[in-house]
């Protein structure tokens, strides 16, 4: 911050006053590290879910820590550019993770600083189960959300409301843009024929590459982001144009219909089924399916077809399930084991229901398979604590659970799956051809 100089400072010395200004710095700079270390940290753990339920990462991300970032502390000679408060635009998007890539994504994008908000939405191919399937997309950040995570992404099918997903990233908005404070210039170059300026940060102890081109009048006109690590990887590409200097109005950041009335409510259906499902799982995490996620034969095979190669599941083990579970299916819930202990994330009503969607939300199932039969990519379902019956309850609205009876029938090692039966070179075979019926067998 600029301070105006008083007496005191008069009477230093230049270099002592550089030293003390220097020393200010490094002071500003830790009281800012911790709050957005924290930032990167939830995003980090946001993507991780995502990457484990198949699930978009929050885009756009949070600035990361200046301890973290190169180019955090470069001098005062470098003037970095000031992204304009408030803009509309159309998008490109093309993107990799989870093992699928998103192809020639297009859409609108909306920016407000001043109000704290933004908005991308955008259709895209993803041929990984079907040739040329598309998806929308729809992720909207608004600072202080009663009630609500400032992001959420809203996914859907043609002609489908679609699932709203939010994220466990707080109340707090994240500018998008705010990581350009640290960036570094990287030269220029030309993006569909016009001149920018190329600007780039590494946070090398997250494995995280941002760069953004800005064009002469200051508007971004392409934004990269790769991201890695042992349990997700993935890019985005963002492509900017037709750029439009203005508010873009309250009516922009309305939530969409799926987001407005979630979590989806359960599917019409009083029955009782016993499932087979499998899950893939490692030493220490015990054996059991309590706040678990799991799926059928293809619903499984989906995820373990899109997670990489073998190396990913050496040391793992594949345990096949039986387990009655009630029919009227809630929002899939995404449960992960982290430090020790599972957790399912979502609302309370959310957690009382046995989780269900198609498998990677790639189904043409309407909710993204919540009640469908999901014949073309199975099924992926979730078993949080709080509805499982206990022992010798049937599950049922009429009992207050919803799954139990859960009885592991056989364990193996992943690799004699997905090594030594080929199972990942199956998958390969049939990408762009589900159901993956080569691959079950």
């Amino acid at each position: 911050r600029a301070v105006a100089p008083g007496p005191a400072m008069t009477v230093l010395p230049a270099v002592a006053l550089r030293c003390a200004l220097a020393a200010a710095a490094a002071s500003a700079l830790q009281a800012q590290a911790a709050p957005l270390q924290r930032g990167l940290d939830d995003w980090l753990a946001t993507a991780e879910a995502a990457a484990r339920s198949g699930s978009p990462p929050p885009i756009l991300s949070p600035p990361p820590s200046a301890f973290e970032a190169d180019g955090a502390t470069a001098g005062p000679g470098v003037l970095r550019p000031t992204v304009p408060a408030q803009w509309t635009a159309d998008v490109g998007y093309d993107g990799n993770f989870a093992g699928m890539d998103f192809k020639d994504g297009v859409g609108k994008f909306m920016y407000d600083r001043v109000a704290q908000r933004h908005r991308m939405t955008y259709t895209v191919k993803a041929s990984y189960f079907r040739a040329n399937a598309t998806q929308t997309q729809d992720q909207l950040a608004v600072g202080g959300m009663r009630g609500r995570s400032a992001t959420n992404m809203t996914l859907s099918a043609p002609g489908d409301a679609g699932v709203c997903m939010p994220f466990s990233q707080g109340k707090v908005w994240n500018d998008m843009f705010a990581w350009v404070r640290y960036a570094q210039p990287a030269g220029h170059r030309e993006v569909r024929g016009s001149p920018c300026s190329l600007w780039t940060l590494e946070a090398k102890a997250y494995a995280m590459n941002f760069s953004m081109c800005v064009g002469n009048d200051s508007f971004p006109v392409e934004m990269n982001q790769t991201f890695g690590g042992d349990k997700f990887a993935g890019r985005t590409a963002i492509r900017f144009k037709n750029h439009v200097l203005s508010a873009p109005g309250d009516a922009s950041f309305l939530p969409s219909k799926a987001c407005a009335t979630y979590p989806a409510p359960p599917c019409q259906m009083a029955t009782v089924s016993v499932l087979d499902v499998y899950r893939i799982f490692g030493p220490p995490e015990p054996l059991d399916l309590e706040n678990r996620d799991s799926g059928d034969v293809l619903g499984d095979l989906a995820f373990v077809c899109t997670q990489g190669s073998g190396q990913v599941y050496r040391g793992k083990l594949i345990t096949h399930w039986k387990v009655n579970v009630s029919n009227a299916f809630g929002q899939y819930a995404m449960c992960n084991y982290n430090d020790g202990t599972n957790n399912c994330l979502g609302a309370p009503e959310q957690l009382r229901r046995v989780g269900r969607r198609s498998g990677q939300m790639m189904g043409v199932g309407a909710r993204l398979g919540q009640c469908s039969p999901n014949f073309d990519v199975g099924s992926q379902y979730s078993f949080p604590s709080e509805a499982k019956c206990p022992p010798g309850v049937n599950p049922g609205d009429a009992h207050g659970c919803a799954w139990g009876g859960a009885v592991p029938v056989r364990t193996v090692q992943s690799s004699c799956i997905m090594e030594d039966r080929g199972l990942l070179e199956m998958c390969k075979s049939e990408i762009g051809h589900a159901p993956f019926l080569k691959a079950v067998q």
